[in-house]
């Protein structure tokens, strides 16, 4: 498929995500939700983006909630992920700003997180634990807090590690590698100087990207944040090195 049809049905596709966002105004949010996750499948298949999933899947995609941590390299991170299962983003406040998919996002009941303003975290973290009593949804972090290259898993910050603790939650690793002819790529990453517009066109000029998700195990919130955030870390790690 040629990146012109691409950029042809990606138009069309962000027009439904247009009357989705109005349609969600009076239909709940449980149909919404199930709308955005159709929306988000058939964005992986405008752009010709197979999914690999690999570890503890039922234990993911089951009716229990975690602290689900995962490495970070794209804008794609967040459809793949939804795509699998409806849950709610911790994201940056900037993807607020983005064209229909922040509206998507603050939609699906994304928590957003100012990460140059330190004294927000509190209220992030308090965000958090009233979504895990109130809500079956898992939450997903990103702990590098920026985006990778892809290749590497950078060092995770333990703040929002916080949440486990007091909502006594298990937190599930998650690891993403991209692929492209079944060699790891960097295509999809999204980092440093890039617009969201060349980032979506480097995707869109390849018709054979893979993503592999595995799911580790478990792991119960005893250890120190910090702890925590190293242990996870080098796991998600040894998952994209592998």
């Amino acid at each position: 498929m040629t990146f012109i049809f691409k950029s042809f049905l990606m138009g069309l596709h962000l027009l439904l995500a247009v009357v989705l966002c109005i349609s969600m105004i009076i239909l709940p949010r449980s149909v919404g939700l199930i709308l955005i996750q159709y929306w988000a499948k058939r964005l992986l298949r405008i752009l010709k983006i197979k999914i690999t999933l690999s570890g503890e899947v039922l234990r993911f995609l089951g009716d229990d909630s975690y602290l689900v941590v995962s490495n970070h390299i794209s804008w794609l991170d967040i459809p793949v992920i939804f795509s699998l299962k409806p849950i709610t983003f911790v994201s940056a406040t900037e993807v607020k700003t983005w064209p229909i998919i922040g509206i998507l996002a603050k939609i699906s009941g994304a928590i957003f997180v100012d990460r140059d303003r330190r004294a927000s975290l509190p209220e992030v973290i308090q965000a958090m634990n009233h979504h895990f009593k109130n809500d079956k949804q898992s939450i997903c972090i990103f702990p590098e807090g920026v985006t990778s290259n892809g290749y590497q898993v950078l060092p995770f910050k333990s703040n929002l590690f916080q949440s486990a603790f007091e909502s006594d939650k298990l937190l599930l690793p998650l690891s993403i590698k991209y692929k492209e002819n079944n060699v790891i790529t960097n295509r999809t990453s999204f980092h440093g100087s890039t617009t969201l517009f060349q980032s979506f066109k480097r995707v869109a000029k390849s018709n054979h990207i893979e993503v592999e998700i595995d799911i580790g195990h478990p792991v119960k919130p005893t250890q120190s944040r910090k702890d925590l955030s190293v242990k996870l870390q080098k796991a998600i790690a040894l998952k994209i090195k592998s």
